[in-house]
């Protein structure tokens, strides 16, 4: 099930049903998505699929299943992480514990 952070709204609502589809497709994912700020919403998605795959390759495959999301949202994403289970990156911290907003 798609975790979503803090209150949505409907961007955050629609990005979360395309992620649904996404770990629909792969049982072993979990995805995580909020609202940063007003300008900004957050994904992250964590999948054995992206082992052995590079970060472009990994967004390109995780767009795929964006496709169905409106540009006017999809310009709103700011993060977008893709991690293997078990890899921890800077930007992953952030994530779950962010920095105040100014916005």
């Amino acid at each position: 099930m798609v975790t979503i952070l803090h209150e949505p709204d409907d961007a955050v609502e629609h990005l979360a049903t395309a992620l649904k589809v996404y770990e629909q497709s792969h049982e072993a994912a979990a995805c995580f998505v909020y609202r940063y700020n007003p300008a900004a919403i957050r994904v992250k998605i964590i999948d054995p699929t992206f082992h052995g795959r590079s970060k472009g390759e990994r967004h390109d495959y995780v767009w795929g299943f964006l496709q169905g999301v409106s540009e006017n949202i999809l310009a709103q994403i700011s993060v977008l992480l893709c991690l293997e289970p078990g890899k921890r990156v800077p930007l992953d911290v952030g994530f779950h514990e962010p920095t105040r907003s100014y916005l």
